[in-house]
């Protein structure tokens, strides 16, 4: 009885932390959820506030949909909606302010003989607003489109009339400077070739912030939107005014077919780092593909060439994301095939991060649950030191199956305590207890990461499923501060423990936390 009676503490008073890597939503069609990467699909608010968005489905009745982490119990909420459009709404968008707002960006229509139209949203943390166009021809079709609040809080967003026809085809963009309320009725220009080349892929672009109301906005096309070549284009607002489109890259100088899929950021000094893949066609080709990144100063001029290699592959890089947080580290997240996977065709979802302006990058990390076909990853856009790199993207619902019909999306969170760089946004100790760990799932050890408010007593006993305790790492008194330890999971006899649920309990005088592990073998 003893043991069900601590079991039962263990599971319903216990106060949850955010998990590694979470699943938000599971059984969702393929060609759903979290679709093109350059769209960021989580956000975090000042306050911690998680939130992630996708569409239910890409067919008619199909609506953008929101779901809230609880924090309490280390789950989601059931998917709610944004959206009511007659015919469906797709490919949603996320950007947060440091005001606890987020903002929503998407396109919809009515009929499916209707072009499609840019809508807009702003979650308070209670509530959504009632959607409103945003887009600002019905005559001119808006896709793909993308949102981000610049430094002076003025609202961006992205989007391009993509099957318009040649000659007729660019990106716009369309701000306002009141939050939401109000937004410009003529749209700005930013690329000016007139024709997307033939893959759908183009004019996707990519959205970031940087110091005084700059703003930087990348994307791929072909040179002149019909040679096979496809290259990264960049255009920056100064803080008046878009300065005009400008390529960044040149596959002729590497030898090879298309720079694609790409990513930006802006450093606090305005700094410009332009991330994409260097990519094969043919995967009969023996050369090798790169994930790069390209920087230049703000008043620099941009050359067609990079600056770094952060990854290498047989096979081509298919999404990347990325974002500099309040202390200049660079965070990217990318997908890449899983090389050694030669029967299932797998990808899988990497992190990595800088702290010293993109010269050396931390070891990937996978992110991504084993044996699952992970893309279209995006980050956040702002990263909220005190609560961790959030990140969110689809897998496949079953293991070992490539681009499965049914799909999952979902949602991990990198410690920060684990980049060693500068303060979090808590400079001090927390004001309350916190417990966390990474990774996981994990095996063969990992890292549980704690928080004490003040000095006290302190200890940290992990329990099996059952509620029966499988060894004490610490007892003893501690000061107030962050720190961390390693379970390498064994028992108090140095035995290896089987495969399974565990938990973690941190207890002081005055209260405790639990938290969920998986060993996985």
């Amino acid at each position: 009885m003893k043991k069900l009676l601590t079991f039962f503490v263990l599971i319903f008073t216990a106060d949850l932390v955010p998990q590694t890597t979470t699943v938000v939503q599971d059984n969702l069609p393929n060609n759903a959820p979290v679709y093109y990467f350059h769209q960021r699909k989580v956000a975090r608010t000042p306050s911690g506030l998680l939130l992630a968005a996708w569409n239910d489905k890409n067919a008619a009745g199909g609506q953008i949909v929101y779901s809230i982490y609880d924090e309490s119990f280390g789950i989601w909420s059931p998917p709610a909606a944004v959206t009511s459009a007659a015919d469906r709404a797709i490919q949603v968008a996320l950007a947060s302010d440091e005001l606890g707002n987020i903002y929503a960006t998407w396109q919809q229509r009515n009929t499916s003989a209707e072009k499609y139209q840019i809508f807009y949203s702003k979650f308070d943390g209670l509530s959504w607003s009632t959607p409103v166009q945003i887009s600002v021809a019905a005559s001119v079709r808006g896709e793909e489109a993308t949102i981000e609040v610049a430094s002076d809080g003025t609202l961006w967003v992205v989007y391009n009339n993509d099957g318009e026809g040649n000659g007729a085809e660019y990106l716009f963009v369309t701000k306002s400077a009141d939050g939401g309320s109000t937004w410009s009725s003529n749209a700005d220009t930013l690329s000016f070739v007139g024709t997307f080349g033939t893959s759908i892929e183009v004019g996707r672009t990519a959205l970031a912030s940087g110091p005084d109301g700059k703003m930087v906005a990348v994307w791929d096309n072909s040179i002149d939107g019909f040679s096979a070549r496809r290259e990264v284009f960049a255009n920056q607002y100064d803080g008046n005014s878009w300065q005009g489109e400008v390529r960044i890259s040149d596959t002729t100088t590497v030898d090879r077919d298309h720079n694609r899929y790409c990513a930006s950021a802006i450093d606090k000094q305005g700094n410009i780092y332009a991330f994409y893949g260097l990519a094969i066609v043919s995967g009969a080709d023996p050369r090798l593909s790169y994930l790069v990144m390209a920087k230049k100063g703000w008043t620099d001029q941009w050359v067609t060439d990079f600056n770094v290699i952060i990854d290498s592959s047989a096979a081509n890089y298919q999404s990347v994301s990325a974002v500099i947080d309040s202390n200049d580290v660079i965070h990217v997240a990318y997908r890449r095939d899983i090389l050694a996977d030669t029967i299932y065709s797998l990808s899988e979802i990497v992190y990595t991060y800088s702290t010293n302006n993109g010269e050396t990058w931390a070891p990937r990390t996978v992110v991504s649950r084993l044996n699952h076909d992970g893309g279209y990853v995006s980050l956040g856009n702002r990263v909220r030191t005190a609560y961790g790199v959030d990140m969110l993207w689809r897998e496949s619902k079953d293991p070992n199956i490539n681009d499965q019909d049914t799909t999952a999306v979902v949602h991990a969170n990198f410690p920060y305590n684990l980049i060693p760089v500068g303060i979090s946004d808590a400079s001090q100790p927390s004001s309350y207890l916190l417990l966390k760990n990474f990774p996981n799932p994990f095996n063969p050890l990992t890292n549980i990461f704690y928080s004490i408010p003040q000095s006290d007593k302190v200890k940290l006993t992990v329990y099996d499923a059952l509620g029966n305790k499988v060894v004490t790492l610490l007892n003893e008194e501690v000061d107030a501060g962050d720190y961390s330890l390693v379970w390498n999971g064994l028992n108090s006899s140095s035995i290896k423990v089987t495969s399974g649920i565990y938990f973690a309990k941190l207890i002081t005088s005055k209260e405790f936390r639990v938290i969920k592990m998986m060993l996985l073998k």
